[in-house]
């Protein structure tokens, strides 16, 4: 009871942050998919790099206030709960959002917030840490400023970020479906129910999300992981 009493949310929910969708497709997908999507984490050649980022996660946010930008089913936002003094955990669907809270959360400094990632703070900004995992590759390009201009509008100068996601490979069982003169990279994915969507999947470099983030950040680093690229940055 402790911490319920000492966590209070570092964001301000914007009642109206939800009515502006993402993309209407990818929307659609990932309510489809929530009570499947954890299914991911099982890949065998995935193994090694989850578990390096479940034990960097925790260590990264030990004793920060995070904002948590498209939080899913909240698979993450449990490993950064453990050592973060409290989360406020967004995404724009209801459906994952819903399997999020029914998850312990014996800490109590656990927060949920229906909102679009391309929302801005309607406050001023008192979170010292944000995090997204698995969400970079789905921010249409023509709208990557828009995003991370959004993000960052919740955190305080100085806070740290970090952000993860899949990397491309050449044995990807799933080839590009098309480009757009975005430059986005399209998917078509199927559901166990047979529902077929196609979504933006874009892969970054270095270099690339150096140049996504230009001045928004500072101290910017990149690693890259079997399966999976990393970063951490402080926002300027």
């Amino acid at each position: 009871m402790a911490w319920r009493r000492r966590w209070r949310s570092c964001a301000r929910p914007n009642r109206s942050a939800g009515t502006r969708v993402v993309t209407e497709e990818m929307t659609r997908y990932y309510a489809r998919r929530a009570a499947e999507y954890e299914r991911v984490y099982e890949i065998p050649a995935w193994q090694p790099a989850l578990a390096e980022l479940r034990r960097r996660v925790p260590a990264f946010f030990a004793g920060r206030s995070v904002f948590e930008v498209a939080c899913g089913t909240g698979y993450w936002t449990a490993h950064v709960a453990t050592t973060a003094l409290g989360v406020h955990a967004t995404d724009v669907n209801e459906e994952t959002l819903a399997l999020a809270r029914a998850r312990p959360w014996p800490r109590g400094n656990v927060t949920f917030e229906r909102r679009d990632a391309y929302a801005t703070s309607a406050a001023p900004p008192r979170c010292d840490a944000g995090f997204a995992a698995g969400w970079l590759s789905h921010v249409d390009l023509a709208r990557m400023g828009e995003f991370l201009d959004a993000f960052h509008s919740h955190l305080v100068q100085g806070a740290a970020v970090m952000m993860f996601d899949e990397r491309d490979h050449r044995n990807r069982p799933l080839p590009a479906s098309r480009t757009d003169a975005a430059g986005n990279r399209y998917e078509a994915r199927t559901l166990a129910s047979g529902e077929r969507f196609e979504i933006v999947k874009n892969f970054f470099d270095a270099a690339a999300l150096r140049d996504a983030l230009g001045r928004r950040a500072r101290d910017l680093v990149f690693e890259g992981l079997r399966g999976f690229w990393v970063a951490t940055w402080e926002v300027t």
